[in-house]
């Protein structure tokens, strides 16, 4: 029944529902040991994903990453939504989190919206032209 799982998170935009649903490992070509992450950016409020290509951004999905800035820069980066960006940071293991279904960086709140086993804790971004 896992689709009526993903269909629930979505339908009911619910953060215990989509912060509950199960992580898996980040999408082939993504170093979590990295201190760059560069891609297409979606921002979702106190959260961006970061995708490998264009039209993964585009189609969505859960061929991503997410990752969040300080509450500040995170609350500043609306228009870079669509964008090729490197975020410059760290991993977090999704696992290490500081909440039971989130995680607070630097006050902005992680949901983990494509539900992958590590997150980007970024301090900056650029966009790439």
């Amino acid at each position: 029944m896992k689709t009526p799982l993903i269909f629930s998170c979505f339908a009911t935009l619910t953060l215990a529902a989509c912060a509950s649903a199960p992580t898996g490992p980040v999408p082939s070509g993504f170093d979590a040991s990295a201190s760059s992450f560069e891609g297409w950016v979606r921002i979702s409020g106190e959260e961006f994903r970061l995708y490998d290509t264009r039209e993964r951004m585009l189609t969505g999905g859960q061929v991503c990453v997410s990752g969040a800035m300080p509450r500040n820069l995170q609350r500043a980066s609306g228009d870079i939504d669509g964008q090729k960006v490197r975020y410059s940071g760290r991993t977090l293991a999704w696992s290490e989190r500081s909440g039971a279904q989130t995680h607070n960086w630097q006050g902005s709140t992680l949901i983990n919206s494509c539900h992958k086993d590590v997150v980007i804790l970024a301090d900056r971004v650029e966009v790439l032209r």
